[in-house]
């Protein structure tokens, strides 16, 4: 065990048995271990204190944390001081991780100090692990050069409760932020930068059978693309995974902040398109295409949603890029970059790095909502060299997904369940650019090392931002209260 106070299991430990999740790494026997792993990675020189517990260290050890001349001792649970944590960041390049028990080495290892900073601001929705229950769900975004976590907003601001989900900044500005609420009065809230009032949008209609899902600002913010999507759910009963979230139809529009307009960018039926994400220069729009087959698509949901079950595995999504003419906000047809579905693979999540260079995407089995796929993983793709490769350095045996980029290009989060099968948790690696390389990976920092072993709730959607984010949920709430506008759309 780690230390004499875990003997014993916590409740939240039983539910997360009961889940699904397993045993902890925690509870495994045999090596002295670090629990969370923060051995061997590198840090930023600005993120709050890694604190950790020492696993399967017998009685009286101690570790010691030691950069140049700034040294320290601490016991089997080790929370260290935000004072002590800077002196040993400012101290090298480097710092390491000693384990003894009176002359006995029993654990020693090296982190690296970047000379990065990692944008400071991260913000995640936290969801608990159910698919119909949305009655506590809410964006928050945490300080990551300390432990201050701060809700955005939440649904247990707005009477009824709405799903809050689907935020995004333009390049990590905080002040230039949108999200979805979903259910009754729903909409889209939009600030374009900081000195907006903001507005809350509707994009069902005209062409379009659904309002905005997945977002991408263009980087000049004068636009943002949406996929607009037909989703539903459905359940195992004997494979690993639990769940499968299906398209049964799914299109892209284009929304044009200067004159309210929503304009079509792919409304074709008999093609799925997904998962919106601009080049850095915004000439380029990258996403994600299905041709499902079909040989039309019914009108009724029901008949859509049968459609969709029978025919899931074929849906396989290919990368696919635009061209984009940002004077006449048109497009050319798309044309095909990678070609998963000839191996019946499937694409999601699009980001291309702020340099320009490198395009990461999750690839699965099959679909489009791979966070509910064990075999998910993440992959690169050189736009110079037209290349591709899984990242093996970054990933598990269990679920990579969603994933981000600082706006210096220089730090990556990304989503995964590694440690426990059930609950999605961010993940910081630093990223060479000119090598297109990534470093071990390690959690999201937290004040008590157990902190992600007993919170029951999933991060989804981890988004740098460069900044503080200064609007407040009672400022947001006056705007989500309000009913919606319907988006112009072209005659």
């Amino acid at each position: 065990m780690c230390d004499g106070r875990m003997n014993k299991f916590s409740r939240n430990l039983w539910y997360a048995l009961l889940l699904g999740g397993g045993l902890s790494p925690l509870f495994a026997q045999g090596a002295v271990t670090l629990q969370p792993d923060y051995a061997g990675v590198t840090v930023p020189n600005n993120i709050a204190p890694l604190n950790f517990n020492v696993c399967n260290a017998p009685e009286g050890a101690t570790v010691q944390l030691k950069s140049g001349e700034v040294e320290a001792t601490f016991p089997c649970e080790v929370r260290i001081a935000p004072a002590f944590w800077r002196r040993l960041l400012a101290a090298g390049e480097s710092y390491t991780i000693t384990v003894k028990k009176e002359e006995t080495t029993l654990f020693c290892a090296t982190n690296h100090v970047s000379t990065a900073a990692i944008a400071p601001t991260l913000a995640y929705r936290l969801i608990p692990p159910s698919y119909e229950n949305y009655q506590n769900v809410g964006i928050y975004w945490r300080d990551l050069t300390s432990f201050e976590e701060k809700p955005l907003y939440t649904n247990l601001q707005s009477s009824p409760k709405q799903c809050v989900n689907c935020h995004h900044f333009n390049q990590g500005d905080p002040g230039s932020l949108l999200f979805h609420l979903r259910a009754s009065n729903a909409g889209t809230v939009i600030f374009k930068d900081k000195d907006d009032v903001g507005i809350k949008r509707n994009f069902k209609g005209g062409p379009f059978f659904s309002s905005g899902v997945y977002p991408a600002w263009h980087p000049s913010g004068k636009s943002i693309a949406f996929s607009v999507n037909d989703t539903l759910q459905c359940f195992y009963y004997r494979e690993t995974d639990k769940i499968e979230v299906l398209d049964s139809r799914s299109d892209m529009l284009l929304y044009d902040l200067e004159s309210d307009t929503a304009i079509p960018v792919e409304t074709t039926p008999e093609i799925f398109d997904c998962f919106p994400a601009w080049s850095p220069d915004g000439k380029q729009l990258y996403s994600v295409a299905a041709t499902p087959g079909f040989d039309s698509i019914p009108e009724e949901k029901q008949a859509r949603s049968e459609q969709a079950i029978l025919g899931y595995t074929n849906l396989c999504y290919n990368l696919i890029v635009r061209d984009y003419d940002a004077t006449r906000k048109t497009f050319t047809q798309p044309k095909m970059v990678i070609n998963a579905a000839n191996e019946k693979r499937s694409i999601t999540f699009p980001r291309v790095s702020p340099d320009g260079r490198w395009l990461v995407f999750t690839l699965g089995p099959q679909g489009v909502f791979h966070i509910w796929h064990h075999q998910a993983d993440l992959w690169m793709l050189d736009l110079q060299k037209r290349s591709f490769r899984p990242l093996n350095e970054i990933n598990s045996a269990d679920t990579e997904s969603y994933h981000s980029f600082t706006p210096d290009g220089q730090w990556m989060v990304f989503s995964s369940r590694r440690g426990d099968g059930t609950y999605t948790r961010p993940y910081f690696t630093h990223f060479d650019a000119a090598t297109g390389t990534f470093t071990k990976p390690f959690i999201l920092p937290q004040e008590d090392p157990m902190h992600h072993e007993r919170r029951m709730l999933s991060y989804n959607i981890p988004e740098f931002a460069t900044g503080p984010i200064t609007r407040t949920p009672k400022e947001i709430r006056r705007l989500a209260e309000q009913p919606a506008k319907d988006a112009k759309f072209p005659e």
